[in-house]
């Protein structure tokens, strides 16, 4: 029951856009629910994995971005999605060529989609392949993962703001 929409396409029932940082953050709420996720694991992951990220190295075409060898990470969701793939591929939920060949798949996807010369960030189709590897073994499906992101998208403004004062995510 997954839909292979192009993330930024994603809306919430008023067809606002998700963002793919509130999308990130309930993929991990649903993984987390259904004990396959923590997050201070996937945050591990990704310190983790930095140097030795794979086989993605060796796909230019799915080569995620570094700056003097080290991963970067324009925004935190980013590098949760990243974490999410590496702490589920580490966990054995899937192969690695599997996320890989579904990334290949997303970017030339979005290559072909979108006018030549705009670009996006690369991890716009990390988490696309990843809900698409999610989906097609039935652990998560994109519908739901629309559908809690619509769900903390009403939350209110400083919603949080005590408890990440306190240290912990609410």
């Amino acid at each position: 029951m997954s839909t292979a929409l192009d993330p930024d396409e994603y809306l919430d029932g008023s067809g606002n856009r998700i963002s793919p940082g509130l999308r990130t953050e309930a993929l991990e709420q649903l993984l987390t629910e259904r004990g396959l996720a923590r997050p201070a694991v996937t945050d591990e992951s990704r310190m983790r994995a930095g140097a030795a990220l794979l086989d993605l190295d060796t796909d230019p075409a799915s080569a995620p971005p570094r700056a003097d060898g080290e991963l970067v990470f324009a925004e935190p969701w980013e590098s949760r999605a990243f974490g999410i793939a590496v702490s589920l591929h580490d966990a054995g939920l899937f192969a690695w060529p599997q996320f890989q060949a579904a990334l290949v798949a997303r970017i030339a996807a979005w290559e072909n989609q979108h006018p030549e010369g705009e670009r996006s960030s690369f991890y716009t189709p990390w988490l696309g392949a990843l809900e698409d590897v999610l989906a097609g073994d039935g652990t998560v499906f994109t519908d739901e993962v629309v559908q809690r992101a619509a769900e903390l998208a009403l939350r209110p403004a400083g919603h949080d703001h005590a408890a990440r004062v306190r240290g912990t995510a609410a």
